[in-house]
């Protein structure tokens, strides 16, 4: 029994004195941590891929009249991609509300850089009108390329009525009233390559 009893003893000593031994590192462990904090997990270095433009539209105010018998919108476009782009495949919005569907449309190009009779166009009626519009003019070209980083130039168009009948510019989503009469980016003229919206805001 003595035996068994020493032999206990010194077993429970031997545990104590392992304990001890670990109280040190642990109290390190702890220190570290509060100073450190804990040690952060890894994280992957691929961050994720930026979208790349192609084209960018700029326009410009003619006047800021309300209501107008006439909306003016002047434009460029610009290549904004490393790539040629073919024009043909290029086409742009300009978005408008038309309080007069007995009055027929009108469009007209009063002068292009690249040629009007280069220009093409079509009226599109939204089955649902959105917010300030409930028309666009789709406006394209037959032909031509744009090279990386260049313009078409200056584009000047007008819609207006047969009888011209008035609008509201207030209604009209892609119409501008700037003071400024400069050319700037703008959201609300929407350019599509190959019917793929590649700039701007389509209206809700």
């Amino acid at each position: 029994m003595m035996l068994s009893r020493r032999s206990g003893e010194s077993g429970s000593n031997a545990g104590l004195a392992a304990v001890k031994r670990l109280i040190p590192l642990m109290t390190g462990l702890v220190v570290a941590l509060f100073m450190f904090g804990p040690v952060p997990t890894a994280q992957s270095s691929v961050l994720p891929a930026a979208a790349s433009g192609t084209l960018k539209a700029q326009d410009r105010s003619h006047d800021n009249e309300n209501p107008d018998n006439t909306l003016y919108a002047l434009y460029q476009v610009f290549n904004t991609s490393t790539a040629a782009v073919p024009l043909s495949s290029v086409t742009m919005r300009y978005w408008f509300t038309n309080e007069n569907a007995a009055d027929p449309l009108v469009f007209e190009c009063d002068y292009a850089q690249l040629s009007c009779s280069n220009i093409t166009f079509k009226f599109v009626v939204l089955s649902s009108p959105v917010a300030k519009a409930n028309t666009y003019v789709e406006i394209g070209f037959k032909a031509g390329s744009l090279a990386p980083g260049q313009s078409t130039g200056e584009i000047q168009t007008r819609v207006h009525h047969v009888r011209w009948s008035p609008f509201n510019t207030d209604l009209t989503y892609s119409f501008i009233a700037d003071p400024s009469f400069v050319y700037k980016d703008t959201q609300t003229v929407t350019l599509y390559t190959n019917g793929a919206l590649a700039w701007g805001v389509e209206p809700r």
